[in-house]
């Protein structure tokens, strides 16, 4: 559980296929490790255990004696893995792709649902939120309109030769949706706090992210470890996440704002 955010605009090209260069060593990685033991005959054998109980699972259902055999193959096969003598190496490798990976998805940042409210409260401190005002309601869906029509207007293009048909109503409703998702109160003086409080699909305007920013500059640095200290206290290197996050702001300010699901 947590907050996934992704920024509006897609990435560029460039930042496209440096992801996808991360992907395609990330997943060589994984490959190198999980290739280790397959040579050995104790591995073979308890992988074809693990086939012969699954396909007779597919067969005949599962039972106690099927669960037990799967459970137990895949055990010694996890245990043969990680006592191969190369494994720590190798997993060490399938880490440090996954950094990498991580660092190329630029469009994208998650924070739990604990140090989201530990944001909150260190951005609310510093200015960068607006709060104690009334929200709209979240508007109702249509007689005759189902989510997964409103779905369905989202995932249409309109330019495509097999473009999806939506219905009318599903798009109005879209649209009203679209610009509920984006209300702020006016003018922009920060981030709504609202939008930081579910992930229901927000979208933080650009706007809003410039308010939040420019109220942040008026902090010093050490106003604002301070802040994040009494927060947070020794959970890791809690001050250079932060960091990234006020560069994730600063990138979405120039590209169409983010989403919060």
């Amino acid at each position: 559980m947590g907050y996934d955010m992704y920024i509006h605009d897609p990435m560029t090209d460039e930042e496209e296929a440096a992801h996808r260069r991360a992907r395609e060593a990330f997943d060589a990685a994984v490959r190198e490790r999980d290739g280790l033991p397959q040579d050995l005959p104790e591995y073979q054998d308890a992988k074809r255990r693990l086939d012969i109980a699954r396909a007779r699972m597919e067969k005949e259902g599962r039972s106690t004696e099927l669960s037990r055999m799967v459970i137990e193959a895949g055990e010694e096969m996890r245990h043969l893995a990680v006592s191969h003598p190369g494994y720590e190496a190798a997993q060490q490798k399938v880490d440090a792709a996954y950094e990498a990976l991580q660092a190329t998805d630029v469009s994208y940042f998650r924070l739990n649902i604990h140090g989201m409210g530990v944001y909150r409260t260190v951005m609310d401190a510093l200015g960068m939120l607006v709060t104690g005002y009334p929200q709209p309601s979240f508007p109702e869906l249509p007689d005759g309109v189902t989510w997964e029509d409103v779905d369905a207007v989202e995932e249409a293009n309109p330019g495509a030769a097999d473009g999806l048909p939506v219905k009318a109503a599903a798009a109005v409703y879209a649209k009203e949706l679209g610009a509920h998702l984006a209300w702020h109160p006016e003018p922009a003086s920060g981030i709504a706090a609202h939008k930081l409080g579910s992930n229901d699909g927000w979208l933080v305007t650009p706007a809003e992210i410039e308010a939040a920013l420019a109220a942040y500059r008026t902090h010093s640095a050490p106003q604002v470890m301070t802040l994040l200290g009494a927060a947070l206290g020794d959970e890791g290197d809690s001050h250079s996440y932060w960091i990234e996050w006020i560069t994730y702001l600063e990138r979405a300010r120039v590209r169409g704002g983010f989403t919060v699901r």
